[in-house]
């Protein structure tokens, strides 16, 4: 199956480069996450940034991030770096996305069986031009527009790994980082042999200093097991490196995450341990791979130090789920709706209003956010 991956050039993360850039050189380019990486690694896929389109469907990423607005069109011709509030990052390519972005239309769409879209990077117009292909939305932040598809798309995916699919309405379950279970693991591995995993790395958002460079709370974790503390590096490269050289993944405290960080470390080789309640996508974490405290990550962090093949055997556990779930099912569901298109053929553009479209799903939004703040008080 042939696949176009495809970003605007007002998008802050990803990578900043062109088809014809190998799929490790386009990791390492990313202005920041790994992203849906092993598209590369499971499919024939082709890579584009592309220009902003003067469209309503194509301008819909102001609404992901409203504050933002103005800073991200920074992005066609700086580096994240200049962005509000971003300065501190270290994207992996010193181009900006612009240097890359080729109008929608000089692409020959025609020559993919699916087209997966970061935002609404390609206008409904030409969206209709092609009927054989099946045409996805990822919504940057999945923060809206999760319920159904909408611009005459195909398919929204929703960035969850339960394995679920509502082909009626067109959403399927499909990871922002959809990393198969040693894909990482195989990059380092050619970048760097094999090393020797020491230390505990600690998911970014166990602290809110950025860039990282202390976790106080890991100190005793750290003087209790031998294990020296490894931080989240802004340069993506450094931080795989950082993560592959890790013997754990640790996250103690802090906010709940999605946990596209513990799916790039297993992917790595790196054990992960967390709460439950830590990550929205626990699919991927076995309950022997629960820790609540300081306390248990010690007792576990220990107990595994001790027991080799039992760390061994918790890996494999973790590879196994990442692999089902990140892995294998998002990619039934596509596979199906790609079969689904190539026999119906036909797009369905929903009607809308875009003021009162725009003003309901952002009213809805903020509602959410009121209930949620409530209920955490």
């Amino acid at each position: 199956m042939k696949i176009a991956l495809v970003k605007q050039d007002v998008y802050q993360d990803l990578y900043v480069g062109n088809k014809d850039m190998s799929p490790v050189e386009l990791l390492y380019s990313s202005a920041g996450r790994v992203g849906p990486i092993s598209l590369f690694d499971e499919y024939d896929c082709d890579f584009y940034i592309v220009e902003e389109e003067n469209t309503s469907e194509c301008h819909v990423w102001e609404k992901v991030m409203p504050k933002m607005v103005k800073e991200f069109r920074k992005l066609k011709t700086q580096t994240v770096k200049a962005v509000k509030g971003m300065d501190f990052h270290e994207p992996g390519s010193d181009k900006p996305n612009g240097y890359y972005a080729v109008k929608c239309s000089d692409i020959n769409w025609e020559k993919y069986d699916a087209v997966i879209s970061i935002n609404v990077s390609v206008p409904t117009q030409i969206v209709q031009k092609y009927p054989q292909v099946l045409w996805a939305y990822m919504i940057g932040e999945a923060n809206f527009m999760l319920d159904k598809v909408y611009f005459g798309y195909d398919v929204c995916l929703n960035q969850l790994i339960r394995g679920e699919n509502d082909l009626v309405h067109g959403v399927i379950d499909f990871p922002y980082t959809f990393v198969n279970k040693d894909h990482l693991e195989r990059v380092l591995h050619d970048e760097l042999g094999e090393v020797e995993k020491s230390g505990i790395y600690g998911e970014i958002n166990t602290t809110t200093e950025r860039p990282v460079r202390n976790i106080p709370q890991f100190e005793p974790i750290s003087k209790a097991t031998g294990e020296p503390i490894l931080v989240h590096k802004q340069n993506i490269k450094n931080n795989l490196i950082e993560m592959y050289k890790a013997k754990y993944y640790l996250k103690v405290g802090g906010r709940q995450t999605r946990g596209n960080g513990a799916i790039e470390a297993i992917s790595l080789g790196t054990v992960v341990l967390l709460s439950p309640s830590d990550i929205i996508c626990g699919q991927v974490l076995p309950k022997e791979a629960w820790v609540f405290n300081a306390e248990d990550a010690i007792e576990k962090i220990n107990y595994l130090n001790n027991n080799p093949e039992e760390y061994e055997k918790l890996l494999e556990l973790e590879r196994a789920l990442v692999q089902q779930f990140v892995i294998d099912y998002p990619k039934f569901w596509l596979e199906k709706a790609v079969e689904l298109k190539k026999k119906t053929g036909a797009n369905k553009v929903y009607k809308y209003s875009n003021t009162k479209y725009f003003s309901d799903i952002v009213k809805r939004y903020k509602n959410k956010k009121k209930r949620i703040q409530i209920i955490g008080k």
